[in-house]
């Protein structure tokens, strides 16, 4: 297979993840362009049999990639609705198949330059956030005029993850001076932990759960003893952390509970109170249409409807068409197809992560550490936000997602050797 398509179409990919964080259109045309070159290249292997198709290596993530485009068709087929955004959207996903397929070829050591992404990431996402947040004429609401356009929780909620990944890659060295790389990649998990708490992004804090979690799972070697005394140390931390956070005069969690009582006095519009209403209502829209759901555009429609009853203010029906929640989301608009297509796309890689975190080799160990964090740290921010209603985020997890899923595949398809190329 030639080796300078591969490493194109290699680069392109290891690109993507801070194109799509810095810039609301390098990510999306990385994912294009490697896609179609990706394809391309399938093409020319099967008329030349440079390498063994094995379509078999893909293996489940690929089903997982392709569910949700695949549950869409489905559900509008049977509903008889339809969006032109929707359908470029969750075709991004498919897209990331025969780019995985091309990086389950080339040579690790190619792919491990990802972890250069990931410092890009943390450190330009932190300044970003950092400038944006502490400039008095823009603030909060001004996030979503740069770099990638995210509103500042999806910002906020990626830069924290590629700080950690920065963290969990430091035993995988990749230049000359092993020391500096370690202080660089420490420093950037360090800034994205100040950025988020600039930033004030209380989901961002469950994604320190979930790398506690993350870490008893994949630390196969650790002892049971070792565990609990993590486990405690990590609890008292989060403990300490947590009154801090509590008693800042500048912390939103305070609010949280404000919020609710808010809401039990009949005072819905407050920023928990509107994700209870809308997940009330994205509930009763998949009770009455459990299989296909109500079409996502659909929703603002149903939402309307729903305010008449009462079940939701006007404020709601009017600002908001989605439910802060991507589980909740894809069960309203896609009803149980949308429901298990998501769980697929998250858990699916994660099952694989999990597995493959077991292993004794050193870096794929790693790697499949990263992975686990990030599929799992995504599927806990669809929690509280629509992580892909801004559709340049799917780059973002799917192409990282195949990069990942590579390095962590043991090397049984190697890219042929170069005098094979004109064969």
């Amino acid at each position: 297979m030639p080796r300078r398509s591969s490493a194109v179409i290699t680069i392109l990919a290891l690109l993507v993840p801070a194109m799509a964080l810095i810039s609301d259109i390098g990510g999306p045309m990385a994912l294009y362009l490697g896609a179609l070159l990706s394809v391309m290249l399938i093409i020319a292997n099967f008329r030349q049999g440079w390498v063994p198709g094995d379509w078999r290596s893909l293996g489940p993530v690929a089903l997982a990639l392709a569910a949700p485009f695949v549950a869409m068709l489905l559900a509008n087929a049977i509903n008889g609705s339809w969006s032109n955004s929707e359908f470029e959207k969750l075709v991004r996903f498919a897209l990331a198949i025969p780019i995985l397929w091309v990086l389950l070829r080339v040579p690790k050591p190619w792919l491990e330059h990802v972890q250069w992404g990931f410092l890009i990431s943390a450190f330009a996402g932190s300044a970003m956030l950092v400038v944006i947040l502490c400039s008095p004429e823009l603030g909060r609401g001004a996030v979503s005029e740069f770099g990638g356009r995210y509103n500042a929780v999806a910002f906020a909620d990626l830069t924290l993850f590629f700080g950690f990944a920065c963290l969990l890659a430091i035993p995988v060295k990749l230049s000359r001076w092993p020391r500096c790389e370690t202080f660089i990649k420490v420093l950037a998990c360090i800034c994205s932990v100040v950025a988020m708490w600039v930033s004030q992004t209380r989901s961002s804090w469950g994604l320190i759960v979930v790398l506690i979690v993350v870490l008893l799972l994949a630390k196969r070697e650790w002892t049971w003893r070792t565990k609990t005394l993590f486990a405690l140390g990590a609890v008292l931390c989060l403990t300490i952390a947590t009154e801090l956070v509590w008693k800042s005069e500048s912390s939103r969690f305070r609010e949280i509970v404000t919020d609710v009582q808010r809401y039990a006095e009949q005072d819905r519009d407050t920023s928990v109170g509107m994700r209870m209403q809308l997940w009330t209502a994205a509930g009763m829209m998949f009770i009455d249409h459990p299989i296909a759901g109500v079409g996502v555009a659909n929703f603002r429609r149903e939402l309307a409807e729903l305010k008449s009853q009462g079940v939701v203010t006007e404020v709601v029906a009017r600002e908001f068409g989605e439910p802060h929640n991507d589980f909740i989301g894809a069960a309203a608009g896609y009803g149980l197809l949308g429901l298990f297509s998501v769980l697929a796309l998250y858990f699916v890689p994660a099952a694989v992560f999990l597995r493959r975190a077991a292993d004794r080799d050193q870096r794929i160990h790693t790697w499949a550490t990263i992975g686990l964090l990030f599929t799992l740290g995504y599927a806990q921010f669809s929690l509280t936000e629509m992580m892909f209603r801004n559709m340049r985020s799917v780059p973002i997890y799917a192409v990282t997602t195949v990069i990942l899923l590579a390095l962590t595949a043991r090397p049984t398809l190697a890219l042929q050797p170069e005098v094979k190329q004109g064969r």
